[in-house]
């Protein structure tokens, strides 16, 4: 038994570690690879369950999109009239022909929201300003930089005399002089905000997206670095709302029939947010005047990680897997502890002795009769005892135990506690009444001594 039950112990041990391997796959090198991604179906704070929710029960119809853009011609979507909600930095790259697709779907008349996590870190985006800003270069020609990017770009210093100081401070030993700005230092990602950062941005003033709309909110785990948007030369950009050191924050952009609104916060619209500042009458706003009456809101959830070629909470949620792991798993122990033969240990075990014999024997008797009817043959043991000595005491063959009882009132070395305890032990054996069998041995071999002396 104790070889099965090490068998047992190592296909847990060896089941728990399959388990952990292939069916909960997790980065240990990451430890922020659980948080929740912004996609339409997540329900914790980064998502956008809540939008979602609150758009059906309006009547409104929104889709998680999980396809590229060079599907959004053949898609059973209206022409015109629908938002595509993209969240950036995403999981998966943009193919060069999505580029162009994307564009002429949104100059058709169709609206494009960039939410790109700059002025806010959560959780999922901490540490990946670069990867937002090369998308959002990519999709929009609008580029960001820092504040100390800026500075140095508009500073108006002759060329000859920022290089005259800068031979000067290498002379003087300072070996930093060329090297460049440094980026933004967001610490390691085990080290955020013991409660969120809250950034309120102000509406710029009168348009259709701002009605009743003075203050949005946007909340950030990490501390983020100070973004400002370096003005394109070939398009126009309306700023919609400002950081409270007057930096825009939200913009419009037209494109043909449609437009495009760029975030510089991606928790403006998540679950946690929208129910801050005025985020939900934005959103409201928002959804008027860019929807059509069939127009459709798409969340891109294929940049967050959910294709629709391969969906993990689809999968684990089909049955048939758990149901092929169970009876996998019923086969393995099946082998395990019964399919396999395992050497059993030869053990030599010695003769028993008397002592083991007897004491055994009185085991299975204890075990198999009653007290009483063991009581009794106790006491006919004793009185063929006690016969045997008052035959030899007087010469007399005396049968009846009326006569033994009295023979053994009127011996000497009998004690009358004791001869009344005895009787009231055979009054009991014979009602049928549980009697200790211990105290009985012990007391009865004590008379027995006694009459023999």
């Amino acid at each position: 038994m104790r070889e099965r039950g090490i068998a047992l112990l190592l296909s847990l041990a060896s089941l728990l570690a399959f388990y952990t391997l292939w069916l909960r796959p997790s980065s240990s090198l990451d430890p922020d690879a659980d948080a929740p991604r912004p996609t339409s179906v997540e329900r914790r704070g980064d998502g956008y369950a809540g939008l979602v929710s609150w758009l059906e029960r309006s009547g409104v119809t929104a889709r998680s999109w999980r396809e590229r853009y060079t599907a959004l011609a053949d898609s059973n979507l209206p022409p015109r009239g629908n938002l595509l909600m993209l969240t950036l930095p995403g999981v998966e790259m943009f193919r060069h022909e999505e580029f162009a697709a994307l564009d002429r779907w949104v100059k058709a008349g169709n609206t494009l929201v960039i939410n790109a996590a700059l002025l806010d870190q959560p959780r999922w985006a901490a540490g990946s300003e670069s990867g937002a800003l090369v998308e959002i270069e990519s999709l929009t020609s609008l580029e960001f930089e820092t504040r100390k990017a800026r500075e140095a770009r508009l500073d108006d210093t002759p060329l000859a005399q920022r290089v005259r100081e800068a031979d000067a401070r290498d002379a003087a030993g300072d070996e930093r002089a060329e090297e460049p700005p440094p980026e933004p230092d967001y610490g390691p990602l085990d080290q955020r905000f013991e409660d969120p950062e809250k950034l309120i941005l102000q509406a710029t003033g009168p348009h259709a997206l701002l009605r009743d709309v003075r203050t949005l909110g946007l909340e950030s785990d990490f501390e983020a670095g100070e973004w400002s948007l370096r003005m394109p030369y070939d398009s126009f950009l309306l700023t919609l709302a400002r950081t409270p050191d007057g930096e825009g924050a939200l913009f419009e952009q037209r494109l043909g029939k449609g437009r495009i609104l760029v975030s510089a916060g991606a928790t403006l619209f998540s679950n946690r947010a929208l129910g801050e500042e005025d985020n939900a009458r934005f959103a409201a706003n928002l959804i008027g005047v860019t929807l059509a009456d069939d127009g459709v809101v798409l969340f891109d959830d294929l940049r967050q990680g959910l294709s629709a070629s391969y969906d993990p909470a689809l999968f684990y949620d089909d049955p048939r897997l758990w149901i092929t792991v169970a009876i996998l798993t019923g086969l393995w122990f099946l082998w395990v502890l019964g399919g396999t033969r395992l050497r059993a240990r030869v053990a030599l075990a010695p003769d028993p002795s008397e002592a083991d014999l007897v004491r055994r024997t009185g085991g299975l008797v204890s075990r198999t009769v009653a007290p009483w009817n063991a009581a009794l043959a106790l006491f006919d043991h004793f009185f063929a005892g006690v016969a045997r000595a008052a035959r030899g005491a007087t010469g007399l063959r005396i049968a009846e135990r009326g006569e033994l009882w009295s023979w053994l009132e009127r011996h000497a070395a009998i004690r009358p506690q004791d001869l009344d305890q005895i009787k009231a032990w055979y009054a009991d054996a014979h009602s049928m009444r549980k009697v200790p069998l211990v105290e009985l041995q012990n007391l009865l071999d004590q008379l027995e001594r006694r009459l023999k002396t």
